[in-house]
């Protein structure tokens, strides 16, 4: 018969010490990244330049 206690806590201590390796290789971190980011930053100066595009545009009509 399993037992699924034993199994459960062998899978916890490989979690951690995964964890832990990854930690030390630097790839892996809990830390939330905290910024405005580059593409939203990049939409909202186009949606600006494509309006102010539009507006010239229609005053150049009439």
């Amino acid at each position: 018969m399993w037992n699924l206690y034993d199994i459960e806590k062998k899978f916890e201590a490989h979690v951690k010490d995964v964890e832990d390796r990854a930690r030390k290789a630097h790839w892996y971190t809990k830390e939330e990244k905290v910024g405005v980011r580059p593409g939203v930053v990049a939409s909202w100066v186009s949606l600006f330049a494509i309006m102010i595009v539009g507006i010239i545009a229609i005053y150049e009509l009439f």
